[in-house]
């Protein structure tokens, strides 16, 4: 019988990252199993060491790498789920809210019930006469941060954080300066936004906090490495987190649907497979099978269709794409789902607004790390 190692050891023996042996895993190329606590990874010893061996005697001039390994307290990701200082993501959603996970992350103290102060009017001026109103949700947030870290130079990062958060819902139209976080960010959308609504856009904001070293999440790392300020560092998180490949991808989610809703999800699923491409919003570099965040999101959604016309063009997606793929949904077609059910537009910033919480947790530890340098592997033209 062979033996078995956890996630961290197998990473090491392969030289990879664990979100690379998570890639391994859903390639088929490493196989998993899980310990009696059905929570923990396991890997045979002599499979690793035969992939390590293959891997050495195929490729023995080092190629480009993007594999990272950080050492982080904050987030573990696996696929039985999401854990936030050592507290399972899927309990903490039950009891607590945006503003509870966030002080969890900058903390390490778990208090539902958290209440935050309302926006400082000094700041909403500030920013709203800085950041043009032409300009998208995501650009108008990171003009908000370099606002306000000009007005609060000696800011640390949760203080950054609640500052930037503070304002984000008047950057997107809400009017709501006080109260429960959800509300206000949900007010930008609907001048009244029902509970539902407000519940789904909360259990969002919770589930997208942080996701470990997300590009985004390493973007400001490196900013905190040459220690940038607080301020500096969210804003190259927010610079990365625009693209489609990352926090846009929810984006090309709910154009998906809205694709699916008119041509039918066969027709929508049948092009993409015919052009090779994924179909947005499924599949995941981590997660083999579902992404742990999708179930309970979408679930909340579900709720925010009163005829089901909408769901049931979701519903058909999912298992158009299963049968067709197969790929498994993630938390990218959940988000798009709820924008497109909602009828919001494709914008606006919720990713971006909840990682902003995972950011400053990212940045205060990366501060007792050692600066980053990397370096290039030279490539004859």
């Amino acid at each position: 019988m062979s033996t078995l190692v956890k996630a961290g050891e197998a990473a090491r023996i392969l030289g990879v990252s664990k979100a690379t042996l998570y890639a391994y895993v859903s390639r088929g190329r490493v196989g998993r199993s899980t310990a009696a606590d059905g929570r923990t990874s396991l890997f045979a010893l002599d499979e690793l060491e035969a992939l390590a061996a293959r891997g050495r005697r195929s490729e023995p001039v080092p190629r480009p790498t993007i594999d990272v390994q950080i050492t982080s307290a904050i987030t573990v990701l696996d696929e039985s789920g999401v854990s936030i200082r050592g507290h399972d993501l899927g309990e903490l959603v039950v009891d607590g809210q945006f503003e509870d996970v966030a002080e969890l992350l900058w903390t390490g103290e778990w208090s539902p019930g958290t209440t935050w102060p309302a926006a400082h009017r000094g700041d909403l001026a500030r920013v709203s006469a800085m950041a043009d109103s032409a300009l998208a949700p995501i650009p108008r947030l990171a003009v908000a941060a370099h606002v306000l870290d000009a007005a609060h130079p000696g800011d640390d990062a949760p203080t950054a954080a609640r500052r930037l958060l503070a304002v984000a819902p008047g950057m997107c139209g809400s009017r709501r300066t006080r109260g429960r976080y959800a509300h206000r960010l949900a007010a930008a959308w609907r001048t009244d936004p029902n509970p539902e609504l407000v519940h789904a856009v909360d259990l969002a904001l919770c589930l997208l906090a942080d996701h470990e070293l997300a590009t985004s999440t390493l973007a400001v790392r490196v900013a905190a490495s040459v220690r940038a300020s607080p301020y500096g560092a969210i804003a190259a998180g927010l610079a990365t987190v625009d693209g489609a490949l990352h926090g846009s991808a929810s984006r090309e989610a709910h154009r998906f649907l809205e694709e699916c809703s008119a041509d039918g999800p066969a027709v929508v699923v049948a092009r993409s497979r015919d052009g090779r491409r994924r179909a947005p919003g499924f599949g995941h570099p981590i997660y083999r099978g579902l992404d742990p965040r999708f179930a309970s999101l979408l679930a909340a959604v579900r709720h925010l269709d009163t005829t089901g016309e909408r769901m049931a063009i979701v519903d058909d997606a999912i298992a158009t794409v299963g049968q067709a793929m197969p790929q498994q949904p993630n938390i990218d077609l959940a988000l798009g789902a709820l924008t497109w059910v909602a009828d919001l537009d494709t914008d606006v910033p919720i990713f971006a607004v909840a990682r902003i919480a995972g950011w400053a947790a990212h940045y205060a530890e990366e501060l007792d790390e050692r600066p980053v340098r990397y370096r290039g592997l030279a490539r004859n033209p």
